[in-house]
This record gives C-alpha cells, sequence and structure tokens, in this order.
C-alpha cells in the first residue's frame, strides 16, 4: 500500500499500489537524487578531492535513478507511456540509459587498463575520449531541474 501521508486521487487513472510515485515523499526523493547528481557532478568537474570518490559517487546516483526509473515504470505500467509525464519519462528513460552505459564503458575501460598493467594503449585512449563524450552527455540530467522549476509554478499559482 502507498504511505499513509501520501493523498490518492480517486478520480486519477493512477492508483498507487506499493508506492505512490505521484506523492510528495516520491516527488521529494527525486529531487533529492537531482540535487545530490548535480553536487556530484559539479565537484568532479572542478577536482575537488580524489576523483575515485565521485566515480563511485556517480555510479551509486546512477544505481539510484535507475532504482527510481524501474518503481515509476512498475508503479505506472502502461501510463508511464500515456500519461500527461510521459515526455519527462522518456527523457529520464534516455538519461538513465546513457548513464548505464556510461558506466559500463568505465568499468571495461578500467579493466582494460589493469589488464595493460599501465601500459597507455590506443584503445583505451579512445574508449576514454567517448567517455568523456557520455558523461557530458549526462549533464542532461539537470535538465530534470525544471520539473521543480513547474512544481514552484504550480505552488505560486495556488490561490491563498
Amino acid at each position: 500500500m502507498a504511505a499513509k501521508g501520501d493523498e490518492v486521487d480517486l478520480e486519477s487513472e493512477y492508483q498507487p499500489t506499493f508506492i505512490n510515485v505521484e506523492g510528495p515523499r516520491w516527488e521529494k526523493f527525486g529531487y533529492a537524487l537531482i540535487g545530490g547528481s548535480t553536487c556530484i557532478m559539479l565537484f568532479q568537474a572542478i577536482g575537488f578531492g580524489p576523483s575515485w570518490v565521485w566515480k563511485e559517487a556517480d555510479d551509486i546516483s546512477t544505481v539510484l535513478f535507475t532504482f527510481e526509473l524501474f518503481v515509476r515504470i512498475f508503479e505506472k505500467g502502461y501510463l508511464f507511456c500515456t500519461e500527461q509525464e510521459k515526455n519527462w519519462n522518456f527523457f529520464d528513460s534516455l538519461v538513465v540509459a546513457i548513464s548505464i552505459f556510461s558506466m559500463a564503458i568505465s568499468a571495461k575501460a578500467a579493466a582494460d587498463a589493469g589488464a595493460a598493467n599501465g601500459h597507455g594503449s590506443t584503445a583505451n585512449n579512445a574508449a576514454m575520449n567517448k567517455m568523456k563524450a557520455l558523461r557530458t552527455l549526462r549533464l542532461l540530467r539537470l535538465l530534470r531541474l525544471f520539473r521543480i522549476f513547474r512544481g514552484i509554478e504550480k505552488v505560486q499559482l495556488t490561490p491563498p
């Protein structure tokens, strides 16, 4: 069942089964993921601290984004592809797919570098260049912040 604090609109097409993915708690979880991911990417970009820490944190955020996406797909079923938010859902799916692909390429490049015992290879350098391009594409996560702005607009338009 959905959490007690999350109100459910009985007229809505979406009816929660286990987790109300349209409720305020799930929304705050999503915003926390976006905010945390933004900080991780910022710290990676400026080179703050050891890079392996931010790489691991980025991988964890990718796993959490994947979990969040799969829960929404499970909860909403076909509505995930047909509701008013379908464009955002497609966008989220694309960003998660890019992140997972990037994580896989990074793991393969690390394995190849370990197999080469520190001897830099041309193939490994090419993989790392592709990796940088994919990491740049993951900046698309930041566009999810527009959801927050849309939510603020709703709050401002609500009469007192």
